[in-house]
């Protein structure tokens, strides 16, 4: 009978989690996990300029997602038992962090060497 009772458990706990009926696309958990990012980072820099994300509240970031806090929940839950998908999800989520790295050190270097030349005297 314990024997049973340990298959059961064993075969529950391992079934597939169903989707949520408003899970939230691959695309669109890396667009909100983004911007959770970005704003966080944001954060750590409160005091270092006024020129940043920290006022935005997380009610804010569902709004714009068009989301509500559920939503997320679930849908960063099914994906969280879905270790391939998860790791796609963020893969995709450190391409585009890359990819708005390196364009913002191109447009600094581009300002930087714009201001080299601006400042240079001829003679």
């Amino acid at each position: 009978m314990k024997r049973f009772l340990i298959i059961i458990l064993i075969f529950f706990s391992c079934s597939e989690n169903s989707k949520p009926d408003n899970l939230m696309t691959e695309q669109q958990m890396v667009d909100f996990l983004f911007d959770v990012n970005i704003i966080n980072s944001s954060r750590s820099f409160r005091n270092i300029s006024d020129l940043n994300y920290y006022n935005i509240k997380d009610t804010l970031l569902y709004k714009i997602h068009n989301i509500d806090s559920m939503q997320f929940a679930e849908s960063n839950f099914y994906y969280s038992t879905n270790p391939k998908l998860y790791l796609k999800i963020y893969s995709s989520l450190q391409k585009k962090m890359i990819s708005v790295r390196d364009s913002i050190e191109l447009e600094l270097k581009s300002k930087s060497n714009f201001q080299e030349n601006e400042s240079i005297d001829i003679d």
